[in-house]
């Protein structure tokens, strides 16, 4: 069976859908972007939008039972391809290790207003509910 995850700690979706789901340890999320929880809004500050990006992914995660290490893709949503090499920081925050990497994949996305980046996530959790 299915199972909706929904941390609290990141902004909830405007339609009626779950930051991720979970299947027998098979997680997929929903599009994660980097709005603040607390304003509402995208900060014209892209490296602050793509930091909260990868904070709501190690929630999401956790929420889920995991850890980052269970991710084994990330696909990137950008406005603008050439704001990849702003993601690379948090991404080597999150995997320090190259060995340990998952797959990526960044693309250019139709945003919201505002937003520079855009993630959906596949991870496969051990943990099963």
């Amino acid at each position: 069976m299915v199972k909706a995850i929904d941390p609290s700690g990141i902004p909830p979706h405007k339609n009626p859908i779950p930051a991720a789901a979970i299947h027998e340890g098979f997680l997929i999320s929903s599009v994660i972007s980097g709005k603040s929880l607390v304003t509402d809004a995208y900060s014209k500050d892209k490296n602050e939008q793509i930091a909260l990006v990868f904070e709501y992914v190690e929630k999401i995660i956790s929420e889920a039972g995991g850890t980052v290490q269970d991710i084994i893709k990330m696909d990137l949503y950008f406005r603008d391809k050439n704001d990849r090499s702003l993601v690379n920081l948090e991404w080597e925050k999150m995997f320090p290790d190259p060995k340990k990497r998952p797959a990526r994949h960044a693309q250019i996305g139709d945003l919201p207003e505002n937003c520079c980046l855009q993630v959906t996530i596949t991870a496969v959790i051990s943990k099963k509910f």
